[in-house]
């Protein structure tokens, strides 16, 4: 008499004739292998364990053997993280820093062209140039920065100029926007559009620009301050420098202080065309000190040498 079997893969119901009890086959259903029921001693019919394939075999050991490699992999993907993100925490600072040294190399750059062509003009002179150039009625006419033109490599527009005309003259205004490169920041949002510039002397009485006139780079005190940096508001042939007898002092007033194009210090240029990043909180008796060409002081500034 036939039974009923249901194959455990595929769930298909199928007669079997009691001859093939407790045989092994192909279910044809799906195919894959299954064992028939048997009749045990008391000829009742009772369910055979089934024997897998050996390819379910296969895929089950697959599988057991598949967590534990995705759970190392999850783990190494969790520490590299907590690395990374512990790296960044700790290094952050440093990246900061690193960064703002690459900006405020830029400015030295230029400060260093506008040194070297300081240092040129009083190899030729015997002092540094005038602050600013005046009529013969006491007008102020121009700054420095075009008296220094030929010392740069910029001999054409030097020539251009009327050098008895003030900057915004007929004949020179249009010069204003021919100007030099080096005369402006690249880290200032504006300076270089509106013709500005941010590097100035330090003017004024006990300076390398005192009112007497210009002194020599000679027999300076080392370090002396040359140039500083400042934020812009004035033409770069405009005559303006920082006085000393109005204001000095690290801050954001374009022109009046030093500093404000970086965060955490200013840049600045020695009479020896050295590079100095000096810090924003630097004590007012140092900044004092390093602009006094013979005062004499001693002050300690190893560590703001670039």
């Amino acid at each position: 008499m036939p039974f009923e079997y249901v194959c455990p893969h595929c769930h298909n119901r199928t007669k079997v004739l009691d001859g093939f009890a407790g045989q092994s086959g192909p279910c044809v259903g799906c195919g894959k292998n299954v064992t028939m029921p048997h009749f045990n001693e008391q000829g009742v019919l009772v369910p055979t364990m089934q024997i897998a394939s050996k390819s379910t075999v296969s895929r089950s050991a697959g599988k057991k053997r598949g967590w534990m490699p995705a759970i190392i992999g999850s783990a190494i993907v969790a520490f590299c993280f907590f690395l990374s993100a512990t790296a960044v925490i700790y290094l952050w600072p440093k990246m900061q820093q690193n960064i703002q040294r690459s900006y405020q190399r830029r400015d030295l750059e230029n400060m260093k062209s506008l040194a070297t062509a300081l240092n040129a003009y009083s190899d030729r002179f015997g002092t540094y140039p005038p602050p600013v150039v005046f009529d013969v009625g006491g007008k102020p006419l121009y700054s420095w920065r075009v008296l220094i033109l030929p010392f740069m490599g910029y001999d054409d527009l030097y020539k251009q100029f009327d050098l008895k005309q003030p900057w915004d003259s007929v004949s020179n205004s249009n010069l204003h926007r021919a100007m030099p490169g080096e005369f402006a920041s690249p880290n200032s949002p504006d300076a270089i559009g509106n013709h500005e510039t941010n590097y100035v002397l330090i003017t004024g009485p006990g300076t390398l620009f005192p009112p007497s006139g210009p002194l020599s780079p000679k027999g300076v005190d080392k370090p002396t301050l040359l140039l500083v940096e400042t934020k812009n508001n004035i033409g770069w042939c405009e005559p303006g420098d920082i006085d000393l007898g109005r204001s000095f002092r690290v801050g954001n007033r374009p022109m009046v202080d030093v500093g404000g194009l970086h965060k955490s210090s200013f840049s600045a240029m020695t009479v020896d065309e050295e590079a100095m990043r000096i810090p924003s909180n630097v004590p007012q008796a140092v900044l004092d000190a390093l602009v006094t060409p013979n005062g004499g002081e001693n002050v300690q500034t190893s560590t703001f040498f670039d």
